[in-house]
């Protein structure tokens, strides 16, 4: 329906932006008015909030592919088109009732004590055993696997909910998955005294969104330590001894004399959002491509009825990073192409947990081997010109020679502190790392920390981050421009190969 609607109402548009494009040269530096452009339409009103799934998610993408194709990019999504759609599945609370069973004897655990939701609307899982899993994770390439010798399927299996820390250690959402792909029915999470339980039931209270494809148990929960120490003692074992008797890389997952019957309702809406997906072709046939990304979506209406303002309008984060991103594509355009494919990434729902790059991640739209590296454009209006040039996602040494250098050459500095690299799993570079793609984010937003922590301490994700003059954009032009001549550079296999290392081979 979008491709249509988007031929109904492209002609007039485009020329209007095409004028705009052309007026330029292909030397002409992005000026912070060439970016506001963009944030003043995306980040208003008319485009209410850009929440995906929505009316604003529509116009969003639109206005994307329009001025994409205002600057000579071809559409690179399926089946020729646009967009890369994106399946997604949001719950929320609903009605639940449990029984436990120890030894035979009922065992109470309060409604206030559990926090239980279901992969559809309805789950009901009926006298299944109860397994304690300690943190639940296979780690075969270290030697660990605590289900070993376990059969899950069907199980209410409890699991503890904070890892050690320990690089590499397994999220509870990458634990649960490995259960739900043991064929466990449940799995709840073991909140330690160090959490305040409150604070866990308030986030569930808020809701979860995951890609629809994300193999998930029956059902998901949290349960305080204290209540399931509770369960264990009545089954006549101890939680201190459980969580001591094994050390924990050989521990294994113990059956305990316990039954559980779960009745789970949870509000379930699945719906459809897009990433949406441009190439600038290459002049070479190096079947390689760079990749620039930035999020498009935001939290739409997002304050009650009766508020002054209840549109989060998103206009640095992230409009400004969409603006970024169109900016660089027009300029790369209009200048010599370099040998690789350039592809532009507009990426859905990384508000609720990175998941379009996520999508795009497993499901790249070339081979992900063939994308020599990725570059995040996230939140970058924020700090005025002049600042050092802080690079998020450091490690691959050709990657970050070739920064290093076009920094440099433009008589910029570089930023001598590692502040920046706690924001690597809050943006979307963090998904395609993972799956070994070369990503950073590059520029001066995340350099110093003054400015950073103002914004993520004022109108970070409220009604304040909207158009105006208080917007800081002249050093966001001149990260832009800092990302046009390193795209120009990394698009060049006589400058930049991508290790073999970091595609796997």
């Amino acid at each position: 329906m979008f491709q249509r609607l988007l031929r109904a109402a492209a002609p007039l548009s485009l020329f209007l932006a095409a004028t705009a494009a052309t007026a330029q040269s292909a030397d002409a530096p992005i000026t912070p008015a060439d970016m506001m452009r963009h944030i003043e339409r995306l980040a208003s009103d008319g485009f209410q909030g850009r929440a995906p799934g929505t009316e604003g998610e529509r116009l969003t993408t639109a206005y994307i592919v329009e001025q994409m194709q205002a600057r000579g990019v071809e559409p690179a999504g399926e089946g020729g088109s646009w967009f890369q759609p994106v399946a997604v599945a949001e719950r929320q609370l609903g009605a639940s009732t449990t029984r436990w069973l120890a030894r035979g004897n009922s065992v109470e655990v309060a409604a206030n004590e559990l926090v239980l939701m279901g992969r559809d609307s309805s789950e009901r899982i009926a006298d299944a055993p109860v397994i304690f899993g300690g943190h639940g994770v296979r780690l075969p390439e270290r030697g660990i696997d605590q289900l070993a010798g376990s059969d899950v399927r069907g199980a209410v299996v409890l699991i503890l909910a904070q890892g050690p820390r320990i690089e590499g250690f397994p999220s509870l959402a990458e634990r649960t998955r490995t259960l739900a792909e043991a064929g466990a029915a449940a799995v709840i999470a073991v909140v330690g005294a160090d959490i305040p339980w409150p604070a866990v039931a308030a986030t569930f209270a808020r809701g979860t969104t995951r890609l629809d494809s994300t193999p998930l148990p029956q059902v998901v929960g949290a349960i305080p330590i204290g209540a399931a120490q509770r369960l264990v003692e009545a089954a006549g074992g101890d939680m201190t001894q459980l969580l001591n008797d094994q050390p924990g890389s050989s521990f294994r997952a113990v059956a305990l004399p316990i039954r559980a019957s779960l009745d789970v309702n949870t509000g379930v809406r699945r719906y459809r959002t897009n990433n949406v997906v441009g190439r600038l072709r290459g002049s070479g046939s190096t079947n390689e491509s760079l990749l620039y990304l930035a999020h498009w979506d935001h939290f739409g209406t997002c304050r009650p009825a009766g508020e002054a303002d209840r549109i989060c309008n998103g206009a640095v984060d992230n409009a400004s990073g969409i603006a970024m991103m169109l900016e660089v594509a027009g300029r790369l355009s209009r200048q010599p192409r370099p040998p690789r494919d350039i592809l532009f990434l507009a990426t859905t729902a990384e508000e609720v947990g990175l998941l379009g790059a996520e999508y795009f991640a497993h499901h790249p739209v070339v081979p992900a081997q063939s994308i020599v590296a990725a570059i995040n454009m996230d939140t970058v209006a924020i700090h005025p010109a002049g600042e050092p040039v802080a690079v998020i996602g450091r490690g691959t040494p050709a990657l970050d020679r070739v920064i290093d250098e076009t920094v440099r050459s433009m008589n910029r500095t570089l930023d001598a502190d590692d502040e920046a690299e706690a924001f690597v799993p809050r943006q979307d570079g963090y998904k395609l790392a993972q799956v070994g793609i070369p990503t950073v984010m590059v520029g001066g937003s995340f350099s110093n920390m003054q400015y950073l922590n103002a914004f993520l301490g004022g109108n970070y994700h409220g009604p304040a981050d909207q158009p105006g003059g208080a917007i800081p954009l002249y050093g966001a032009a001149e990260d832009a421009n800092l990302m046009v001549a390193l795209g120009r550079r990394l698009a060049d296999p006589a400058v930049y190969q991508r290790p073999a290392a970091a595609s796997g081979e």
